[in-house]
């Protein structure tokens, strides 16, 4: 485990180096990962036994294709969460967490209400479909029901090991939201007290490395399942 500026180098490598070779991806590896990704994960057991699911929406290259998993979802009866990047207002609290320092923007997971909703986002700069600012207000956060929480949540990164580490974008949306989770869902009386959502990774088999590859700190959650583009599945 490196630490200080050695780890923060360590990470801009490893992306920088992964970030080259999915340049190189064609569309047709990366359909046909997708494909298989998508296929393991909805015949997981954890997959089929949730009832509320957060899913990433993907970026148009570069990463495992979400799309069926949230309509395949939407359609058995799931209740689906996206991610929501917002700025903290002025006011937000520091952390109490030392590990994990807060982010200048939050991550939210906001319902999803049908597939017709999904198909009315439109996509970012970085082509990622996005909630429109104007329906938030009409959509559940999971952070702010906490008799129900999550059961699942598919998450992406830039690269993973078979020590179940990852790596993300550098920005620390997932990292911070989960602790947030964390203090949110171990408070007293709530339902969920103590129980953590499954994590579970999606990864092209280009992202995925041996053992002790992806450096990391205490701040950095480790994966519970990683879900590879050539089949494989690992389970901590």
């Amino acid at each position: 485990m490196a630490s200080g500026s050695a780890l923060t180098l360590a990470k801009r490598n490893l992306r920088t180096a992964v970030k080259k070779t999915l340049s190189t991806i064609s569309a047709e590896s990366l359909a046909v990962q997708s494909q298989i990704c998508t296929e393991t994960l909805l015949s997981l057991p954890e997959f089929q036994s949730s009832r509320r699911v957060s899913v990433f929406l993907s970026m148009p290259a570069k990463e495992i294709d979400t799309s069926r998993i949230v309509e395949d979802g939407l359609e058995c009866g799931k209740q689906l969460y996206v991610p929501y990047i917002h700025r903290q207002p002025p006011s937000q609290p520091t952390s109490p967490d030392p590990v994990s320092t807060s982010p200048p923007s939050l991550m939210d997971m906001l319902s999803l209400h049908s597939l017709a909703d999904y198909q009315s986002f439109k996509p970012d700069s970085w082509g990622i479909p996005t909630i429109p600012n104007d329906s938030i207000t009409a959509r559940h956060n999971c952070l702010e029901h906490e008799e129900l929480g999550l059961d699942l949540i598919v998450m992406p990164g830039v690269a993973f090991d078979e020590g179940f580490r990852r790596l993300g974008h550098g920005k620390g949306y997932y990292d911070y939201f989960l602790a947030r989770y964390k203090r949110v869902f171990n408070g007293d009386g709530v339902k969920r007290k103590g129980k953590m959502p499954i994590l579970v990774a999606l990864a092209l088999k280009e992202q995925l490395f041996e053992d002790g590859t992806v450096p990391v700190d205490v701040s950095d959650w480790p994966m519970d399942l990683i879900i590879s583009g050539d089949g494989r599945v690992l389970r901590r």
